[in-house]
């Protein structure tokens, strides 16, 4: 019948039967009868000088030729017959003459298409081409919506891939089983340049046009995109301005698992490089906190949970609302979960994070409220050889020294006062600082730790830093004096014209 209807000269029968052959090639072994006994009629259609038949034709055998997927191996058309198919979709994709309805057709045709990385590079390099289809999706039309997001799926490679184990591979060798082969074009380089040029052409504008669409699994394609635009920082600053941040929110709320995960991943990756005030600004720096604690998870990638640690650490010092938000979705658990990790690039950044949280009187509360071993375990930090671990622990350890209950807690560990030496020397003006500023607390704050000070080495240091002269160490004396005073406050040390210098000064 679709041989008839091919061969009849009315136009609508031929246009039925491109169409029925289009729809019919919906999977391999379809794609391989049609290889075998429609591609004659489909060549014959696409040479119909009606150009709705022209292009229906065109896609049926962009559909075809493609049926052999990524596998660079295995190509049912020869190189030069898929090039003039692409080019033929890009000719009506960029003739502004052509209606919408057999643009469409020819972005879906490219959708195909598209899996090769040799037709990837040329529609990239094609600017009129891909400004046509970008100008496309920013109609945010919901018959184009599917087609053109196929094709920014496949030239930015954010589908998911299979994993190859090497030794499976040379198992399936062994055997004499056929492996799939990756396209040259796919290399890592050559994605990159490609997603240089769809942001460079405003890709995310039409992203965001289409995102309201209410498919699921076409929500989870935008969100791909999104999130691969979103590894280049270069592009951070533009997908927030073009409105990607908070089409990304609603996207992280609503879709698959895997879309989801994809959008609270961009949505964190734009929280690391830009000022969470301007990419999350108003409500929406609430509303982000919770896709960034579902990226928390064990069964996350170890990098999914770096880049939600980064831009929670980020949005912590938004405001006291914020931080009692993300302690309010149970975040705080979440984070000190990953204090615990051998990883030291997560270590790093959950004790960031917590440090920046500390400012919340409520963080201070549960620490000195709750047993446990929390402020064990910063303490322990503060001596870290990672030093930004270390600089983190010791400033949420310097916020907690003011109250004077968490000075008890402090000094019950029976390391306390080795720690406290360690860093009250080291190298690093912050830290030392920071030490400085904890002893005096602890001095005000706790008889026990006062004595306990100046019965160690500490008070030689506290002396010896009073003593420092010049700009850079100005900040270090000041806290050194200021610890001396307490101590003589408490009658623990005999008085010295330079704390009553420096009371004066103040």
């Amino acid at each position: 019948m679709l041989l008839v209807m091919a061969t009849s000269d009315e136009p609508e029968h031929q246009i039925i039967a491109a169409e029925a052959i289009v729809h019919a090639a919906s999977k391999k072994d379809k794609c391989a009868a049609i290889l075998s006994e429609g591609m004659g009629i489909l060549k014959k259609l696409a040479k119909s000088p009606n150009d709705k038949v022209q292009v229906r034709a065109l896609v049926g055998l962009c559909k075809a030729g493609s049926s052999g997927g990524l596998d660079f191996a295995n190509k049912p058309l020869p190189e030069e017959e898929v090039q003039q198919l692409a080019q033929s979709c890009r000719k009506f994709l960029t003739n502004p003459a052509k209606d919408f309805d057999l643009r469409r057709w020819a972005a879906e045709g490219l959708a195909y298409l598209s899996l090769d990385g040799n037709v990837k590079d040329s529609l990239v390099e094609d600017r009129a081409a891909l400004r046509s289809l970008i100008d496309l999706g920013k109609t945010g039309n919901q018959n184009i919506i599917y087609g053109v997001v196929s094709v920014f799926v496949n030239l930015t490679n954010s589908y998911d891939k299979p994993e190859v184990v090497p030794e499976m591979k040379e198992l399936a060798q062994f055997a004499k089983q056929h492996v799939p082969v990756e396209h040259p074009k796919d290399s890592p380089e050559c994605v990159a340049k490609r997603v240089e040029a769809l942001a460079e052409e405003g890709v995310v504008s039409a992203l965001v046009a289409v995102s309201k669409v209410e498919s699921k699994n076409v929500r989870e394609l935008i969100a791909r995109v999104m999130n691969v635009v979103a590894e280049g920082k270069d592009h951070r600053g533009a997908m927030v301005q073009q409105g990607g941040a908070k089409a990304l929110l609603a996207l992280a709320l609503d879709g698959t698992e895997r879309g989801k995960e994809c959008a609270s991943q961009a949505l964190a990756r734009i929280g690391i490089t830009i000022d969470p005030t301007m990419a999350f600004p108003g409500q929406r720096a609430y509303e982000v906190v919770r896709p960034l604690l579902a990226l928390l998870q064990e069964e996350k990638s170890a990098l999914q949970n770096f880049e939600a640690l980064l831009a929670l650490t980020n949005l912590a010092q938004v405001s006291e609302s914020v931080r009692q938000r993300i302690v309010k979705e149970q975040g705080l658990s979440k984070i000190e979960h990953y204090l615990y990790e051998e990883h030291e690039m997560l270590k790093r950044a959950a004790t960031e994070c917590i440090c920046n949280l500390m400012l919340s009187p409520d963080v201070q509360d549960i620490y000195i409220r709750l047993e446990g071993d929390r402020i064990k375990l910063l303490l322990l930090y503060m001596a870290d050889e990672d030093v930004a671990v270390a600089r983190a622990a010791s400033g949420a350890i310097a916020m907690l020294s003011d109250d004077e209950k968490a000075c008890a807690r402090i000094i019950q560990p029976t390391m306390w006062l080795e720690v406290m030496k360690e860093i009250s020397v080291s190298e690093h003006a912050d830290i030392r600082l920071r030490a400085l500023y904890i002893i005096g607390n602890l001095i005000r704050n706790s008889q026990t730790a006062a004595e306990a000070i100046c019965q160690s080495e500490l008070l030689e240091i506290l002396l010896a830093t009073s003593q420092l002269t010049g700009a850079d160490n100005a900040l270090a004396q000041k806290a050194a004096l200021h610890a001396l005073k307490a101590a003589h406050t408490k009658k623990l040390i005999a008085p010295n014209p330079e704390y009553e210098e420096d009371e004066d000064a103040e």
